[in-house]
């Protein structure tokens, strides 16, 4: 490939700069361009064009592939659960589920948990995920990870359907908290959970909405987390805790927020031993400034309402893996610094076909990942029945 070839590329690359047009990739596919890219010519003149847009990046392609490797087990006889966030909690790799339907009523008289957990201390993945422990009671029965207020066990009690149809008076409503991302210390010794608190029903399953939200903190993978009530954030906020990273000290945790049309992601940052003190965070702005009003956030992409964010070593990015709404479809975004700019998505493959509607919760688990990032373990939640799901387990690996 002659160096003339590349001329019209790097006219586009200095008139956009000059232009400042945001969010401008070049994808160099050909290795020999890459090689001329290289060169100090080109480097000096796209070191020109950055100096004027910091928007300006010069990415190369990232080649993967990846593959099925199997099911997260539900525990004995439960039909399902939902979400499967995961952190490294003394010496253990915690799961943290959303929804999780019970095979019988439980003493408490309900049939169900709206969270729920498993853990693993085989964090090798060479061989598969697991065995998992289960959290259960005496009976055999999933545990509330979040406990409900009394408030809220009262409420349940009331509504709970007994033979009845759903909405009957009522019955099947509920209010609950659904946890979100799980964040742990670089010493493994206490997680902060981001949660959501529900009111459900009685319109049927979708009929819910955000209440407030707030965080629990959770030290032993043994016992329930501790919630934060009353609760940090109001319904005025946005769903903090659709994905979360620590970097180095700090929390920062995203909210993205189906709009009518998309979802688009806005991020807030906290002291990790300061997350549970409403006072502390600072939202994103843009051009470098973090804000005290959540009002002053602004969008950096276009996400999934459940998903993750983690640093992968082996490519020196940030990777935001996540499925966009009303699709199966798998992808991820990379980026230097949490607050962006990320890269246009990744389009990985699709899952597997869902028994109804969509799968949906995509997340990466970099305790399992392998030599040192380039292979990445993920899971994502796909229907395969009324009230049920499996979590199925994806080995993604960057060539």
């Amino acid at each position: 490939m002659a160096v003339w070839k590349l001329y019209p590329i790097l006219r586009y690359a200095v008139t956009a700069a000059a232009q400042n047009v945001t969010g401008l990739t070049i994808v160099i596919n050909n290795s020999l361009a890459r090689q001329l890219f290289s060169g100090s010519l080109v480097v000096l003149v796209l070191a020109w064009a950055y100096s004027i847009s910091s928007d300006v990046t010069i990415q190369n392609t990232l080649s993967y592939s990846f593959r099925n490797i199997g099911v997260v087990p539900v525990p004995p006889e439960h039909a399902g659960r939902d979400a499967g966030f995961s952190g490294m909690l003394q010496g253990r790799s915690v799961w943290v589920f959303d929804d999780t339907f019970l095979p019988r009523p439980a003493s408490d008289g309900l049939q169900w948990r709206s969270s729920s957990w498993s853990w693993t201390k085989d964090t090798s993945s060479e061989d598969g995920i697991g065995p998992f422990h289960h959290a259960l009671d005496e009976e055999g029965l999933a545990i509330q990870l979040l406990p409900h207020t009394s408030k809220e066990a009262a409420f349940n009690i009331a509504h709970v359907c007994g033979g009845r149809e759903w909405g009957t008076q009522g019955c099947g409503s509920r209010l609950t908290p659904w946890p979100h991302s799980i964040v742990v210390d670089h010493g493994g010794q206490k997680g902060v959970i981001y949660y959501n608190n529900m009111q459900i029903g009685p319109g049927g399953q979708w009929d819910f909405r955000v209440i407030s939200g707030s965080v629990a903190t959770w030290s032993d993978p043994e016992l329930p987390a501790e919630r934060v009530e009353p609760p940090l954030f109001s319904d005025e906020e946005p769903d903090w805790g659709s994905a979360a990273v620590l970097v180095d000290k700090d929390i920062y945790v995203y909210a993205c927020e189906f709009n009518g049309k998309s979802k688009p992601c806005l991020l807030a940052r906290v002291p990790f031993h300061s997350a549970t003190e409403k006072q502390h965070y600072r939202y994103w702005a843009g051009k470098g400034e973090w804000s005290k009003d959540w009002r002053d956030a602004i969008p950096i992409f276009e996400g999934g309402s459940i998903f993750s964010v983690h640093y992968n070593a082996y490519l020196k990015k940030f990777l935001a893996f996540y499925m966009p709404g009303l699709t199966n479809e798998i992808v991820f975004r990379t980026t230097d610094l949490p607050q962006g700019p990320w890269s246009d998505p990744y389009n990985v493959g699709k899952g597997l076909p869902a028994s109804e509607n969509w799968d949906y919760a995509l997340n990466a688990h970099p305790e399992f990942s392998r030599e040192n990032g380039r292979i990445e373990i993920l899971s994502y939640i796909r229907p395969v029945g009324f009230l049920r799901q499996d979590t199925q387990l994806i080995e993604l690996r960057f060539d």
